[in-house]
């Protein structure tokens, strides 16, 4: 980590925190409240106590990767993948509809669409820096 990973002047980086550091009350309601998790990943999903480990697992690594600023480019589709798997099971029990306050997929869009902009910006940055994309951590290609 370094430092211009944590500096609040730019905008990319406030979002990253706010995103990441936005799973830790989700992680906690549901280690809160684990029967209930399961019960609700029960009304849309099969075997729910294993998809809640899933989602307790991917929105662990969304909250470290994405608030330390590691391998973002993976963890911003991983935390776009959370927030889409969020919205479906919203509509299954719910029915479709918008606004958050309502119960809708809003708020889960825009969490959503905001880590497939991460991710995409930081792919575009290595491409940048790099001339190539690596899978994990690039490294500067020899002279």
């Amino acid at each position: 980590m370094r430092k211009s990973d944590f500096d609040l002047t730019d905008p990319a980086v406030v979002l990253r925190l706010f995103l990441g550091l936005g799973y830790l009350p989700h992680i906690l309601a549901k280690l809160e409240n684990m029967a209930g998790s399961a019960a609700f990943f029960g009304k849309v999903l099969p075997y729910p106590e294993v998809f809640l480990y899933l989602a307790l697992a991917a929105e662990t690594v969304s909250l470290l990767g994405l608030t330390c600023n590691i391998l973002v480019k993976w963890v911003g589709l991983v935390s776009c993948g959370v927030m889409g798997i969020a919205a479906y099971a919203i509509c299954a029990t719910k029915g479709v509809g918008w606004m958050w306050n309502l119960g809708g997929v809003e708020y889960l869009v825009l969490w959503g669409l905001g880590s497939l902009v991460l991710a995409v910006a930081a792919w575009k940055r290595e491409m940048a820096t790099y001339g190539r994309a690596s899978v994990f951590f690039p490294q500067p290609q020899p002279a």
